[in-house]
């Protein structure tokens, strides 16, 4: 089995990146640099014409967006244990997966990218001083889902919480106070301790501040 991950350092596919070292498969890693464009070149858009990372091949099928890539590795490899065992926790990992995606990640968008959302620039402050605000918002919200659980889904790890530190790392650049998140940061910490999150952010060239 051929298997590539196109993805951007330190972007939302640092999630997938982390799932395939810790399913421990030979992979290709291709890092695109998106702050030069390199998600718009043309032989990229042949595999993602939505211009954005991550981006998987598989034996020359294409899979993009964490939700699906998260639960085709971790699912599709049970012995591995990164996927919950019964079907409730698996429907909350993907249920967590697409809030993930679809509001925390672009809450941070409107921060970082307020351009996108709006081309009159008397508008971009405001626009990233709510995105930023309705990040942190949910940032809380996922501390306080956190509380009393050793793990995001079920009674051990699993690649929710690969996904989890994505938004805490992005917490921290935007300067948000997110080590004041106990149960959160308490996540984190042990998140970092593996071996395969290790040496992810060393292939990427990442740091969490």
């Amino acid at each position: 089995m051929a298997i590539t991950l196109y993805y951007g350092p330190g972007a939302c596919s640092f999630a997938s990146h982390i799932a395939l070292e810790e399913l421990g498969v030979k992979y290709q890693a291709v890092k695109l640099n998106l702050a030069e464009g390199d998600q718009r070149k043309p032989e990229y858009l042949k595999l993602n014409p939505r211009a954005t990372v991550p981006t998987l091949v598989v034996d020359g099928e294409v899979m993009t967006e964490n939700t699906g890539i998260l639960a085709y590795l971790a699912g599709g490899n049970p012995k591995k244990g990164l996927w919950p065992e019964d079907t409730w926790h698996q429907a909350k990992a993907i249920s967590t997966m697409a809030w993930l995606s679809s509001t925390v990640h672009v809450a941070y968008r409107h921060y970082v990218r307020p351009a996108r959302y709006s081309e009159d620039e008397s508008t971009h402050e405001s626009i990233k001083t709510k995105g930023k605000q309705s990040f942190h918002d949910s940032l809380k919200e996922v501390d306080g889902l956190l509380k009393g659980r050793e793990w995001a889904i079920g009674d051990r790890y699993s690649v929710i919480d690969g996904y989890l530190l994505v938004f805490y790392r992005w917490g921290i650049r935007a300067g948000l106070p997110v080590k004041d998140l106990a149960n959160y940061t308490r996540l984190v910490d042990k998140v970092l301790a593996r071996p395969a999150v290790k040496k992810v952010m060393a292939d990427e060239g990442i740091v969490m501040g």
